[in-house]
């Protein structure tokens, strides 16, 4: 029986959204998905390798949504609020992508997923620099700041306004449950 990445991936999503990075294992992720863990330890050798694996789908998914946003001409201003849009509604669709984002267990761990989850964010950054940059020189753009300051004040706003989004379903789903136990 093959395993697709698409699988293990999602599988492992709504167990991070569950109960985080920190207790993940691949026992857990064997039981979330219905097989034996001798079928994943063929696949992962550590726990470790299975976040790695979702680390480099959330890295594949957003590379892919910089070259679709590069594919047609638009003016910079159009590419940034694109590029926003097509992040919020992968976070959306892929919400354990935020659980892995914001996780403090994963930024205590090795420092090869810390790296991991870096180089997304610097393909991110590259490419807003790209896009501001060209802002300010077809002045579409027209600030005194420097193109970093406002990469970072733009990236921060949006992890703030996603983990805002975060907490709000984290909650609703809370409210849901104790609703439930109410009944």
């Amino acid at each position: 029986m093959g395993l697709k990445t698409t699988d293990i991936v999602e599988a492992a999503g709504r167990i991070i959204i569950e109960s985080g990075t920190d207790s993940f294992s691949i026992k857990e992720l064997a039981g979330e998905m219905g097989i034996n863990t001798s079928l994943l330890d063929s696949y992962f050798e550590k726990d470790d390798d299975i976040l790695m694996l979702l680390l480099k789908s959330l890295e594949n998914d957003i590379n892919q949504l910089i070259t679709e946003t590069r594919i047609v001409d638009r003016s910079p201003e159009e590419d940034l609020q694109l590029l926003f849009k097509k992040m919020h509604e992968l976070l959306k669709l892929k919400p354990y992508y935020l659980s892995v984002i914001f996780s403090t267990e994963l930024k205590e761990k090795k420092s090869e997923l810390q790296k991991a989850l870096l180089k997304i964010k610097i393909s991110v950054r590259i490419y807003l620099l790209e896009v501001i940059n060209q802002g300010k020189k077809e002045t579409v753009f027209k600030t005194r700041q420097t193109s970093r300051i406002l990469v970072t004040n733009i990236l921060g706003s949006f992890r703030s306004f996603m983990n805002e989004q975060r907490m709000i379903s984290k909650m609703v789903k809370d409210l849901e449950i104790l609703k439930a136990i109410n009944d």
